[in-house]
């Protein structure tokens, strides 16, 4: 039985097509470094004490499924993120991805960025790129 959910999950998400992921890049790093956004982000700001708002795309767009993690389980729609914090967005199984904010640079924003795959349900190992990307404030 536990099979047959795998399957069918696998089956949906590869079927969300690129609602959920880009044919258009081989990773999510360089979907990052070529869009200036962030995966399975819909905006992020700056705000005014130097931090910034990154908030989860729930419905539609590239990395639409995942979400913030939350230890309380309650995953929030927004994060602040000051100098050196980071947060997670996550399908709950095998997709971790960390954003730490690392600094402002005139109107660039420097983050790291850890994409964590977790295939080993699937017969692959466990798959991971970290990487420092510039992206630039956006909202859509």
């Amino acid at each position: 039985m536990k099979n047959i959910i795998r399957v069918c999950a696998i089956a949906i998400v590869l079927l969300s097509g690129r609602q959920v992921f880009s044919q258009d890049y081989q990773t999510t790093i360089e979907y990052i470094q070529d869009t200036k956004k962030l995966w399975g982000i819909s905006s992020c700001t700056v705000n005014g004490d130097g931090s910034i708002t990154l908030v989860d795309r729930r419905d539609s767009g590239i990395g639409h499924m995942l979400w913030f993690y939350a230890e309380n389980g309650n995953a929030p729609e927004k994060v602040i993120l000051r100098k050196g914090e980071s947060c997670e967005l996550t399908d709950g199984d095998h997709a971790f991805i960390t954003y730490k904010f690392i600094r402002l640079d005139n109107k660039d924003i420097i983050i790291e960025v850890t994409d964590k795959f977790d295939a080993r349900s699937f017969g692959d190992g466990i798959k991971k790129e970290k990487k420092k990307v510039v992206i630039s404030p956006y909202s859509e």
